[in-house]
């Protein structure tokens, strides 16, 4: 088990090798990540396990735990986000060996033969993020039975005396028709 984790790899070498890297990383040094979240203080616990499957294919299991801060699309206020991932990559040059991969694994495309370690943590991380995150409705401060009672008033018949804005253009239709 190796802790420290270098930027940059060959991940083929690194499964031919059957290396593991384990330890944690600061969110903040995760840049893609960063937009994501409503703060990035914390850390991400990580094991990058190398190896090759029976087929001789080379793997790379992923597995990523961290407690994310995100903003509630509900309330807009911070939550915090468990974000537990695990996955299994198989190594691929272009698509073509990506779609002859079983489907146990997920591709991972490798250019240049050198892969940026600390990517395969942060694109587990995203990958966990619900695209539209939310608090539970009884944790909330927005209370989604106050929400649907003010819906129903901003629903109700507009008033008689208010003008049709498209009023002015039925207006000049009526106009050019004559003309």
């Amino acid at each position: 088990m190796l802790s420290l984790l270098p930027d940059y790899a060959d991940p083929w070498r690194l499964c031919a090798l059957g290396k593991r890297y384990e330890g944690t990383v600061q969110l903040a040094e995760l840049p893609r990540l960063a937009p994501l979240l409503a703060s990035s203080e914390g850390e991400a616990a990580f094991v990058l396990e190398f190896a090759t499957d029976q087929d001789r294919r080379p793997i790379v299991a992923v597995t990523v735990h961290s407690s994310l801060t995100v903003q509630c699309q509900r309330c807009m206020g911070p939550m915090s986000l468990q974000a537990d991932s695990e996955a299994q990559l198989g190594l691929v040059t272009g698509p073509g060996e990506a779609e002859r991969l079983p489907t146990e694994l997920d591709p991972l495309m490798v250019e240049q033969g050198r892969l940026e370690l600390r990517s395969l943590i942060e694109d587990e991380l995203i990958l966990s993020i619900p695209p539209a995150p939310m608090h539970e409705p009884r944790e909330c401060e927005v209370k989604l039975d106050q929400v649907n009672n003010d819906e129903s008033v901003a629903h109700e018949q507009p008033d008689a005396e208010r003008e049709n804005p498209f009023a002015a253009l039925a207006g000049l239709r009526d106009e050019l028709e004559h003309d």
